[in-house]
């Protein structure tokens, strides 16, 4: 199997995916944008589900490891908005968080993507949570206050494919008050 075809396939989908949605994006749509039959796109992913999931273990662990350097890149020395943008920054630069959004909105109740989606989830909030401690106590103690509330407002943005600035500034309101 041709590992490029299949990135490439990957890398397709996920941008209609985020443009049109998982259920508005048709796998003739993926194919016909890659110059390839539907035919030879089955032999990499045999179905629909199958370039979605595929998709979804893609930006899932894109979104994780962006959160892994926002994390690393935390210094209890920065001001109180530096780390909101840069956690901003490090969701919303690129589609990765819309993709993550209109796979979310395709899962089925109980699937192993819903599932996925969840487990994901847990880990991201765990990430910003060990960011959040790693950032001036008065931030820190915001952040814990609304953590649940963090990456649905910053999915909400992405959903909307806010202006990075924007988002920064909103973010930081939205926490420091």
């Amino acid at each position: 199997m041709n590992d490029s075809m299949a990135n490439s396939i990957i890398d397709t989908a996920s941008a209609f995916f985020a443009d049109r949605g998982v259920y508005g994006t048709s796998l003739g749509d993926i194919a016909k944008s890659l110059g390839i039959s539907k035919g030879t796109l089955y032999y990499y992913y045999p179905s629909k589900q199958d370039v979605v999931d595929a998709a979804a273990a893609r930006c899932m662990k894109e979104i994780g490891d962006r959160l892994m350097n926002w994390v690393d890149s935390v210094k209890e020395n920065d001001g109180r908005e530096e780390p909101l943008h840069g956690l901003c920054s490090a969701l919303l630069d690129g589609n990765a968080l819309r993709i993550f959004v209109a796979l979310n909105n395709a899962a089925e109740p109980g699937s192993e993507l819903e599932e996925a989606i969840d487990r994901s989830m847990n880990e991201w909030n765990v990430m910003i949570e060990v960011g959040s401690l790693r950032m001036r106590a008065d931030v820190a103690s915001k952040i814990k206050r609304i953590l649940a509330a963090i990456l649905p407002f910053l999915c909400g943005l992405a959903a909307l494919n806010a202006d990075i600035d924007y988002a920064k500034e909103a973010f930081a309101a939205l926490v420091l008050g």
